[in-house]
């Protein structure tokens, strides 16, 4: 089943494509084998298990998303609010990487087009794998974009806790400071005379502590992410017709099961009129019957009448 709508929907999907021009979409004669079928099914097991996956990864991406919010909510977080927040960092990009491997054993091998004849499972294994990474890559993105705006919405915080304390840092001093490494260039040479001086100092600290862990995160999965950005964009032209391919099938779905609905409500009205017209109909026959009665009984008593009709003498 799953084959033959594939076989109907990748056609419509690469018909527009020049570079597919003459090229066949079909299965070679004597090429199906047990062997391919198993092979099927061992390449839709592991489309599943990466669909599970991205399910586990958005929902972990969305948590952390979440948290990065609680912790940008409190002038100094609690240092167990903290951990749960890099352990969710950890086991996001285990995660990814898990999903990432598994991208990589169903990627469709190099040269498996011979020529004209293109076999329709390493279509629908490429095509998949590409709907997959595209779905992947953006996820990876959207994630590293929170990360990015967490670590912004920290660096202004540590910009106005500097501020409080009396010191004039610029952009590119306090952008050399986060770079250094080192929590305690904060503290030096300023002169601290008040609690809420003490205060702002502290949270400067933690800010910074959070933004060295946050970058080491996005530098983690940066690599992973640029690889498989590269990967879809050169076959992010194919995805994006089956995905509107996908639209316009939902679209055709919504009309047919509009027209449905409408051709019901048609043949109801129709079978209405049909018994109203059986009805008149009835009414007309018996209508009819009764005057051709009436008739009847009347020439019948006329005939009786002309026979006992006896002339006078």
């Amino acid at each position: 089943m799953n084959i033959i709508f594939w076989s109907l929907f990748l056609q419509n999907a690469e018909a527009s494509d020049e570079e597919e021009e003459g090229r066949a979409l079909m299965i070679k004669p004597g090429t199906s084998s047990a062997k391919e079928e198993k092979e099927s099914e061992a390449f839709f097991k592991k489309v599943q298990e990466i669909h599970v996956g991205l399910q586990s990864l958005r929902r972990m991406v969305s948590e952390l998303e979440n948290k990065q919010k609680t912790v940008l909510g409190e002038a100094l977080p609690v240092e167990s609010l903290k951990k749960e927040l890099q352990t969710l960092r950890d086991e996001i990009k285990t995660m990814a990487s898990h999903i990432q491997k598994k991208l990589k054993s169903v990627e469709p091998k190099k040269g498996e087009d011979d020529g004209k004849y293109i076999p329709i499972n390493a279509r629908m294994q490429r095509t998949q794998h590409g709907v997959l990474s595209k779905e992947f890559v953006e996820l990876m993105g959207y994630c590293n974009t929170i990360q990015a705006q967490y670590r912004d919405r920290n660096v202004e915080r540590i910009q106005r806790q500097l501020k409080i304390t009396g010191s004039n840092v610029s952009d590119e001093e306090l952008d050399s400071m986060l770079e250094s490494g080192q929590t305690d260039v904060f503290t030096q040479n300023i002169l601290i005379d008040a609690q809420a001086t003490r205060q702002a100092l502290n949270e400067i600290e933690s800010r910074h502590d959070e933004i060295l862990k946050l970058e080491r995160s996005i530098r983690d999965l940066h690599d992973m992410f640029q690889y498989l950005a590269m990967e879809v964009e050169a076959q992010g032209e194919m995805v994006n017709r089956v995905e509107n391919n996908i639209k316009l099938s939902s679209n055709y779905v919504e009309k047919a099961k509009d027209n449905t609905e409408k051709a019901v409500t048609y043949q109801q009205k129709a079978r209405k009129v049909q018994l109203l017209l059986l009805v008149d109909h009835f009414v007309f026959m018996i209508r009819t019957f009764k005057v051709l009665q009436q008739q009847h009984m009347m020439m019948k008593s006329s005939d009786c009448a002309f026979l006992n009709f006896k002339p006078r003498l």
